[in-house]
C-alpha cells in the first residue's frame, strides 16, 4: 500500500494529477444558489419598508454608535470647605527634598500644585551633585500610577488605616 502513494513535491506535481484536473474541470459546476440567500425578488419588491427609511435608520444607528463612543467622563472638582492657610488654588508651593531609586541621587525642589508634585528642578543650594537627569525628571510619573493600590491592604483584602498600623506593629 505504501508504494501506491505518490507525494507531489510541488505545484506543478499537483496540477498534473487526474484528481487536481477533475477538480479544476467541476470546481463551479454547481450554480450558486442566489434567492435562498436574497430573498424572492416579489417580496422585497411588496415590502413596507422602502429604500429611504433603510437609510434613514442607518444613519441614525451610526450616529448613535458614534455618540455612545465620544462620550468623555465626567470629572468633578470638590472645593474646599475650609481652605488651608498653607494652599492656595493655582499658585504652586515649592519644597527641597532628596531623590533616591537605586541608581540615581539628587538634591531636587519639588514644584507641587494643592499637594501634588508636578515638577521636579536642580537645587543649586545643595553642597554636591546639584543637577538632575531624565530619569529624575520623569520620576514624578511614577506618583501617578493607576495601577498603585488606592487603600491599605492586609492578607490581600481591603482594610483601614489603622487596622494596618495594628498588623505591622
Amino acid at each position: 500500500m505504501a508504494e501506491s502513494k505518490k507525494y507531489w513535491q510541488g505545484f506543478e506535481d499537483l496540477v498534473e494529477s487526474p484528481l487536481a484536473q477533475k477538480f479544476q474541470q467541476n470546481e463551479f459546476a454547481e450554480e450558486i444558489p442566489a434567492d435562498e440567500f436574497l430573498g424572492n425578488e416579489l417580496a422585497l419588491g411588496n415590502s413596507q419598508t422602502s429604500r429611504r427609511d433603510f437609510l434613514k435608520y442607518l444613519g441614525f444607528t451610526t450616529a448613535a454608535a458614534t455618540l455612545a463612543a465620544c462620550e468623555a467622563p465626567v470629572i468633578e472638582s470638590i472645593p474646599y470647605v475650609v481652605k488651608p492657610d498653607s494652599i492656595t488654588p493655582g499658585i504652586p508651593t515649592f519644597y527641597a527634598s532628596t531623590f533616591y531609586d537605586g541608581y540615581d541621587y539628587a538634591p531636587v525642589l519639588v514644584k507641587t500644585r494643592e499637594g501634588r508634585p508636578i515638577k521636579l528642578e536642580p537645587n543649586d543650594l545643595a553642597t554636591f551633585n546639584s543637577n538632575t537627569n531624565a530619569r529624575v525628571q520623569g520620576s514624578v510619573l511614577s506618583l501617578y500610577d493607576s495601577a498603585r493600590l488606592p487603600q491599605p491592604m492586609v492578607d490581600g483584602a481591603a482594610a483601614s488605616w489603622s487596622d494596618a498600623l495594628a498588623k505591622v506593629n
